[in-house]
């Protein structure tokens, strides 16, 4: 097979596993993240800012950001990259969790 058969193939595969799996993982983020303050801190954690920066902005103890990023780290919402930064692996603004302004929308009671 082609690279590039593959390469279609693995993303529609891909494309699949993704339409698959939004209500799940959006069920998850919910549970994970269940108020704006946690929601804007999952948000910030995209590689760039530090998590004092994030603790900051978002006004979180450093045992709760830290508490926050280890649960969604278990719960296969984030990683830890080579830098050994915790980065979120779902953009809230996919699932609705956050506004275009970059501010999370209220949670669902």
């Amino acid at each position: 097979m082609s690279d590039d058969k593959l390469l279609a193939v693995m993303s529609d595969i891909r494309n699949w596993i993704r339409a698959a799996s939004y209500a799940s993982v959006k069920a998850l983020l919910e549970r994970a993240l269940p108020d704006a303050k946690l929601r804007d801190a999952y948000q910030m954690l995209d590689g760039t800012a530090s998590m004092e920066q994030v603790r900051i902005a978002c006004k979180i103890s450093p045992n709760g950001l830290l508490a926050l990023a280890q649960k969604c780290t278990a719960m296969g919402l984030m990683q830890i990259n080579e830098d050994k930064k915790r980065v979120r692996l779902f953009d809230l603004t996919d699932f609705d969790m956050i506004g275009g302004n970059g501010k999370s929308t209220k949670a669902k009671e």
